[in-house]
This record gives C-alpha cells, sequence and structure tokens, in this order.
C-alpha cells in the first residue's frame, strides 16, 4: 500500500514539474528518449547478431584475463552492461562458462560501460548530434517493416542510436536553460558530507532510472550546463557505478542459482570500487589532472575529466579485485545455495533470462533436452536390473553377461508420473515461447530438439513393455530363452552406453556422426542375426510358441528403442545442421 502511494505521490511530483517548468520537462523528455533508445539498443543487438554476440562471449572466455577483455569490448560495442549480464547469466544456467569466467566478463562490462561516459562528453557536448538523430530513426524505422529478422535487429540498433543522440541532445539543452532560470550549483555542500550525500543521490538514480549509463549522461550534461560543480559529478558518478550493484541485485532475485551468485559478485565488486573511489577521490582527482594533458584534455574540459575519472576508477577496481574473483566465487557458493534447484524433476537449464536471447534459449532447450535423457537412461538401465554404477567403461560392459542381476524395483509409470513428465512438459512449454523471438534456423533446431524429448519418453514407455518379461525369463529355468533376454539386455547396455560416450565436448561432431553411423550398421547387423536366431529357436522347438512371441515382441522392440536412442543422439550432440541431416536421411 505503501509502495503504491509513494509511486502516486512521484508520478503527480513528477507531472507537475513536466507541466509547470519547461525546461525541467526538457530533461525529463532527454532521459525518456535516452532509455527508450537503450531498450531499442539491446533488443536489436539480440536480433542483429543472430547468436553471434553469443557465440563470441562463449568462445573468447578461456580464462579470466580473456573472459576480462571480451566484456569490455562486447560492453562498449553494444553499450549496455545489462544485456551483457543478462547473457552471462543464461550462459552460467546453461553451464556454458563458469561463475569465475562470468565474473571477469562483468568486471570487464562495468569498464566497457564507461564508454558511454566517453561518447557523451566527447560527441555529444561537441557536435550537434540530433542532426544525425532524425536519419538514424527514419532508416531504422524503414528496415523495422523487414521480415528478415537481421534487418529488424539492424533497424532496432539506428533507431537506440539515434534516440539516444536526441535524449543527449534534449537533456543538454534543457540543463542549459535551467541554468539560466535556476543555479542549482549554489546548493552545494561542502566537505566530505557533501560528497557521501551526492554519492547517495547518483546510486538512488541509476536505481530509479535502471541504466548508469543513462545516469552518467545526465551527470555530464549538467556538469556541462554547469549546474552542479565537479568534484560534485565525481561523487554522483562514483554513486551511479554503486547503483547499478542494486539493480543487479533486484534482476538477480528472479533468477536462478548462478544468477544470483553473479549478482553477488558485481555487488561485491561495484561496491569495494566504489569505496575505493570514494576514499581516494581527491587523489584521483589529482591523476586526472595529471593525465589530462597527455590525453588531449583541457584544463576546463570537466566532461572529459570526469569521463577520465569515471574509467580510472573502475580500472582501479578491476586490478585490485581480479586476483580475488576465486576467493569471491567461494564465499558467493557458501552464502547462495539454493536446494530446490538439485530437484531431478526441475529443469536445469531452462531461465526465463535465456527466453528472449534466441541462442541462449536454444542452447538451454538442448542441455535440458540431455538432462532429460540422463534422467530417462538412468530409469531404463534399472528397469533391466543395472546399477548406472555398473556401466562406467568398455570392461564394465564386457561383464555384464556373466553378471547375475539382481532385480532392482523400478517402476517407470511413477518416474515418469512424477519426475520426467514435468521436465518433459517445461521444455515443450519453454520451447514454445522461446521460438517466438528465434529465426529460421534455429526454430528448426529447437523442432528437432522437441522430437528428441517426446522420442525420450516413448523408448521409457517400450522399456517398460519390455521390463516384465525381462524380470520373469532372466530367471528361467529353460537355457535358451534365457541367454535371449541376457542378449537383450545386453544389447539395450551397449547402445546407452555408446550413446553416453558420445556426450564428449572432445569428440568434433564429424567423430561424433561416424560413430553413430558405425552403430546404426551395427544395429542392422544385430537384426539380422537376432532374427536367424530366433528362427533357429523356434524351428528347433528349444523353445515354446509363448516364449517365441514374447521373444520377437521384445527382439522388435529393443531393436526400435537402440535406432531412437542414436536418432536422439544425432540430435542432441551434433548442432551442424548438415552433419544432422545427414544423420537423419536413412531414418525414414
Amino acid at each position: 500500500m505503501f509502495k503504491k502511494l509513494f509511486i502516486i505521490f512521484l508520478l503527480l511530483i513528477t507531472g507537475f514539474y513536466v507541466v509547470s517548468q519547461e525546461n525541467v520537462k526538457t530533461i525529463f523528455a532527454g532521459i525518456a528518449i535516452f532509455l527508450i533508445g537503450m531498450h531499442f539498443m539491446e533488443d536489436g543487438f539480440k536480433l542483429f547478431s543472430g547468436g553471434t554476440l553469443e557465440k563470441i562471449l562463449e568462445k573468447f572466455t578461456q580464462n579470466n584475463y580473456r573472459s576480462l577483455l571480451t566484456g569490455f569490448i562486447s560492453t562498449s560495442i553494444v553499450q549496455s552492461s545489462s544485456l551483457i549480464s543478462v547473457i552471462v547469466i543464461s550462459f552460467l544456467s546453461v553451464e556454458i562458462i563458469s561463475l569465475s569466467q562470468g565474473l571477469a566478463i562483468i568486471f570487464g562490462a562495468n569498464l566497457g560501460s564507461t564508454t558511454t561516459a566517453w561518447i557523451v562528453s566527447a560527441l555529444g557536448l561537441n557536435i550537434k548530434i540530433s542532426l544525425y538523430a532524425m536519419p538514424m530513426i527514419i532508416f531504422g524505422v524503414i528496415f523495422r517493416f523487414s521480415k528478415n529478422g537481421t534487418y529488424v535487429g539492424l533497424g532496432d540498433i539506428l533507431l537506440g542510436l539515434g534516440f539516444i543522440f536526441l535524449g543527449i541532445s534534449y537533456m543538454k539543452e534543457g540543463f542549459e536553460t535551467l541554468k539560466d532560470a535556476i543555479d542549482l550549483s549554489q546548493y552545494a555542500m561542502q566537505g566530505a558530507l557533501g560528497i557521501a550525500i551526492y554519492v547517495v543521490i547518483g546510486a538512488i538514480a541509476t536505481v530509479i532510472i535502471q541504466s548508469s549509463g543513462a545516469t552518467m549522461a545526465i551527470i555530464i550534461t549538467a556538469l556541462a550546463g554547469g549546474n552542479i560543480l565537479y568534484i560534485d559529478a565525481l561523487a554522483l558518478a562514483i554513486g551511479a557505478n554503486v547503483g547499478t550493484t542494486v539493480t543487479a541485485v533486484l534482476g538477480s532475485l528472479s533468477s536462478n542459482q548462478n544468477g544470483k551468485r553473479l549478482a553477488f559478485g558485481h555487488f561485491v565488486f561495484n561496491m569495494i570500487t566504489g569505496l575505493i573511489a570514494l576514499i581516494f577521490i581527491y587523489a584521483l582527482k589529482d591523476l586526472v589532472d595529471i593525465l589530462s594533458p597527455y590525453l588531449g584534455i583541457s584544463e576546463n574540459s570537466y566532461s572529459m575529466k570526469l569521463a577520465l575519472f569515471h574509467t580510472i576508477f573502475n580500472i582501479l577496481g578491476i586490478s585490485l579485485l581480479l586476483p580475488f574473483i576465486p576467493l569471491i566465487v567461494k564465499v558467493s557458493k557458501n552464502v547462495i545455495n539454493d536446494d530446490k534447484y538439485k530437484k531431478s524433476s526441475k529443469p536445469k537449464y531452462l531461465s526465463k533470462e535465456n527466453i528472449k536471447i534466441p541462442y541462449n534459449a536454444m542452447v538451454s532447450i538442448r542441455k535440458e533436452v540431455i538432462n532429460l535423457y540422463e534422467n530417462a537412461q538412468k530409469a531404463i538401465l534399472h528397469a533391466i536390473s543395472i546399477h548406472t554404477s555398473e556401466l562406467k567403461t568398455k570392461e564394465d560392459l564386457e561383464k555384464l553377461p556373466n553378471k547375475t542381476s539382481t532385480k532392482i524395483d523400478t517402476n517407470l509409470d511413477d518416474i515418469y508420473q512424477n519426475n520426467l513428465k514435468l521436465l518433459y512438459s517445461e521444455i515443450i512449454e519453454f520451447s514454445l515461447v522461446s521460438q517466438q523471438h528465434m529465426n529460421k534456423e534455429q526454430n528448426e533446431y529447437v523442432t528437432q530438439l522437441k522430437l528428441a524429448s517426446n522420442i525420450i519418453v516413448k523408448i521409457l514407455k517400450d522399456t517398460r513393455d519390455i521390463q516384465k518379461n525381462m524380470n520373469f525369463y532372466l530367471n528361467s529355468r529353460n537355457e535358451y530363452i534365457k541367454q535371449e533376454y541376457i542378449q537383450i539386455r545386453q544389447e539395450l547396455a551397449s547402445f546407452i552406453f555408446e550413446v553416453n560416450q558420445l556426450n564428449n565436448e572432445e569428440l568434433d561432431e564429424v567423430e561424433t556422426s561416424a560413430l553413430i553411423q558405425s552403430n546404426k550398421d551395427r544395429r542392422t547387423t544385430l537384426d539380422i542375426e537376432n532374427s536367424k536366431r530366433v528362427d533357429d529357436l523356434i524351428r528347433t522347438e528349444k523353445i515354446t510358441s509363448k516364449m517365441a512371441t514374447s521373444l520377437i515382441n521384445d527382439s522388435t522392440t529393443t531393436s526400435n528403442i537402440c535406432k531412437n536412442l542414436l536418432r536422439i543422439a544425432n540430435i542432441m550432440f551434433i548442432r551442424d545442421e548438415q552433419l544432422r541431416k545427414l544423420g537423419e536421411s536413412d531414418e525414414t
């Protein structure tokens, strides 16, 4: 109730100033347009990159230093640390990168976000960038009418840049006219208390606006307009940095475990960096004055000096905290340990942050389908009286026929209803929602992944059909039928083992495809040999007609299960479209 009243009060106050004060209206309009531009930029890069941005982040993050550089460069290009944060959280949710690498990217993104200050101070204040805004907006709208996702993304980027430039122009104009009406700098507070208050104001402004880039644009244009003092602008910049941690923490509340840990690391970094900058604010101010002439920054160019200050204290924070990333990771894991993510019936990789990022959504679905398979194959092995610990190596597989099987009490219907059904449903629902944002190629692959998850459920149900006979005939006094069911059990275990071996990052996709094809050929040979052997048993009356009927049905079902195992392996472990289609060509 209090929150609603506060929001209404805030809106009324804002409305009053917007209506009554022309210069305030211009500033607020500039902020609003700037934020719209940031939003379009984020959405544009998601569509325009077509997964390229995500692939770059995935490829160039082998260690903390490369992750740091990648975070810096990518944020400098897309001008949105929040977009990079979303991608990093989604990468963590699908285990593409480690938490350590994710934190290094965020450290780099913090430094990359300082380029906004450079752009605003170097271009926005010295060039009439509103002249460039209109052509960008016009072409942005034209491209947005395209049916091609890449062109729509390019249109959003142009619209974003146009609105950002227009927003800066409005803010600059508003602060210049506000200076004529009222000199805010005369209300500046002196000393440590004044600096502390401005830090708090900067943090609050960032929390409200939800963008440190926008806050920095406001600070720079206000400073250029003479509305605030230079030292107060430095304090506001520190506050803007601190404020982003609150935004990150609030955004992580609905995130998964790793998202919360990343927000914790981000919070630690920005708070410590902000505290160091606050303590040494005068020393850093002097350092800026020393370095400015070497960078071609004039003595009275306070906006450029502010940008330099913003960059220096972020570099200082990175230099001090980068070596302590392993410690931050360790502490975050101790502080945030949510047990609910350990339940096997809960999705491990389907994070809502991924839905609107097509490439990451596709990776999430693929990982979750593999998770569904891993849960299903454990249940299948138990159903045929094999513990997963008994099937780790080739030697384990070779020992199975001579091993005495002890029945494992496994109800596949219960496992499906109480565990895998929920996981399967979540995969289908997540896929349907995320496919709305995907291009044709991504859509086709996700459709294949949905098919794979459906086949996994079918395999589970097919195993249920042979489970009863297997448990019965493995203990039969008729050695011939017993040996046949030992053979069926061995074949199932063998193909499950082979598919499990394909889930190996050290194998390239050509090798994986070749191994799948080799197992398909083996399956064809086994079908021929099994058919001849069963025919011989029936002809020589070594098994009864009842046994024969059960054996023929179960052999056929086993063959279909093995073929389906290879079919889902082709979908799960081969991402190259041409290779995957080559593997599907003989599955009619």
